[in-house]
Order: C-alpha cells, then sequence, then structure tokens
C-alpha cells in the first residue's frame, strides 16, 4: 500500500512539474505607459492585464519586460523578445510583425497649456509651433508621421514624457501629443494640482486601436496571434472584458485625472 501511495504521490508531482513548465511563457517588451501598462501597477495597467488574461485563457503566459520605447520596440522586431504591446499599425511596423486583434482603442490629442489656446483643423495650421513627443511613439497615426516627415509640423522627440510635459509647462514647446487618457494620469501624476494648468484640444489627432505584435521572426508568430484573438473573443464573450474596464475606471488613478465623459 505503502509503494502505490508513492506511485501515486511521485505521478501527481510530475504532472504538477509538467503543468507548470510546459505552459508555454510569451515574452513582450514593452514601456511605462500608465494607465494602461506599468511596472508599478496592480496587473501592470489596463492593456497589459487585458493582454494576459486573454492569454491564460488559451493556456500561455506571459513575462513582460520593462524599457524605453524605442528599445521595447527594438527587442521585438529583432526576435530577441517575442512581441510588444500596444502597438499601433503603422506602415513602417507590417514588414516586421504579425498584428492581434485590437486589444484597446484610445484617442490621441494635443495637451497644451489653458494660457496657450490651441485650435487647429489641419497640420497646416501648427506650423508656426514646436511639439514635443516621445522617441519611438507612433499612436499618433499615419498623417502625424507624414507631417513630421515632410517637415509641415516641428517635431522634438525626446527621450521621455517628462521631458515634452515639463518642456510643455516651461513654454518651452507649445503641446504635446497623448493618448488622452494616458496624458491625463500622466500630468497628475507628475504635477498634482498643477495639472489642472493643463487641457487639450479637442481635435482628435488620431483614433488609435492599440495591439499586441508578434516578430516575424518568431517561427510560431501567426499561431500566437491567431492564440491570442482566441483568448481575447472568449474575454469579450464572458463580459470579463468589460468587467475589466469598469474596474480600471473606478479607480482613483482613473477618477482623480481623466474626465468621466471621455471614458468608455
Amino acid at each position: 500500500m505503502k509503494t502505490l501511495n508513492s506511485i501515486a504521490v511521485l505521478f501527481f508531482l510530475l504532472l504538477a512539474a509538467y503543468t507548470a513548465y510546459g505552459k508555454e511563457t510569451i515574452r513582450i517588451s514593452t514601456g511605462e505607459w500608465s494607465p494602461f501598462i506599468s511596472e508599478s501597477l496592480e496587473n501592470n495597467g489596463l492593456i497589459a492585464q487585458i493582454t494576459r488574461e486573454a492569454f491564460v485563457r488559451v493556456g500561455f503566459d506571459i513575462k513582460l519586460g520593462f524599457f524605453p520605447w524605442a528599445r521595447a520596440g527594438e527587442l521585438s522586431k529583432s526576435g530577441e523578445w517575442d512581441g510588444t504591446i500596444a502597438f499601433v499599425r503603422l506602415k513602417e511596423r507590417e514588414k516586421a510583425y504579425y498584428y492581434s486583434d485590437v486589444i484597446y482603442t484610445g484617442q490621441y490629442v494635443f495637451f497644451h497649456l489653458k494660457s496657450y489656446p490651441l485650435q487647429w483643423n489641419d497640420y497646416t495650421d501648427l506650423k508656426n509651433i514646436t511639439i514635443a513627443s516621445t522617441r519611438g511613439y507612433g499612436g499618433m497615426g499615419e498623417k502625424f508621421l507624414q507631417a513630421e516627415k515632410n517637415g509641415v509640423i516641428k517635431v522634438l522627440r525626446l527621450t521621455s514624457d517628462t521631458q515634452s510635459f515639463n518642456m510643455l509647462l516651461t513654454q518651452r514647446v507649445q503641446a504635446v501629443p497623448s493618448d488622452l487618457e494616458v496624458g491625463y494620469v500622466y500630468l497628475k501624476k507628475l504635477y498634482g494640482k498643477d495639472a489642472s494648468k493643463f487641457t487639450h484640444s479637442p481635435h482628435i489627432i488620431h483614433r488609435a486601436d492599440y495591439h499586441l505584435v508578434i516578430s516575424k521572426k518568431i517561427k510560431n508568430g501567426p499561431q500566437l496571434i491567431d492564440k491570442f484573438n482566441e483568448g481575447l473573443k472568449l474575454l469579450h464573450k464572458s463580459g470579463r472584458y468589460q468587467e475589466i474596464l469598469k474596474s480600471w475606471y473606478r479607480k482613483p488613478l482613473y477618477k482623480e485625472a481623466v474626465p468621466n465623459s471621455y471614458l468608455k
């Protein structure tokens, strides 16, 4: 009997070990982008939580590696890391990545000081101002990037959002493009009560669909995308997706920073 019990125990230990080590881990390089992705936030942020739960639904784990955004892109593009979140579709990225279905949709706007009203309808309206933006960011969309490339707008590319908003506060630049939710959360964290000095132009730069991207250097990249999409659909079908959104919108992080009318 003792021998049978020992065999049974050994069997379950081996089964547990197989389960733990048999589950594939997807390595995702990313950057700080609160409230969507952050090393310091619960569940690593809204988009990170959706990504993780979608993969878990189909039997995968994920490991997040946090880097400056430009570096995060380089690591996934080369295949050193499997992929990145949350990327928008850009022509320059199509050759390097497989794209998932949309994880979340944001809207990019120009933040500016209330003391410097900013009205614009076309990028030519912005030819006399300087815009600050972080290197590696492309969520502003193709039209913005083309206007930047063609010299229609003057964009000062910096290493962090902190630098961009500090230059805006000190009036060395006149606008900073940012996802609306990210911008307000970041300003509240960075400046506290002084965040009230900032606002945003209601004219939307770009409605940004955020995706998981998997490097085309990864052999099973298409299969990973298919599995992720399957997990994402399960989140939507079960109602869990909306639960995640609502749980984040109720957090002080959101409620104390983002105008409620802009939340989904």
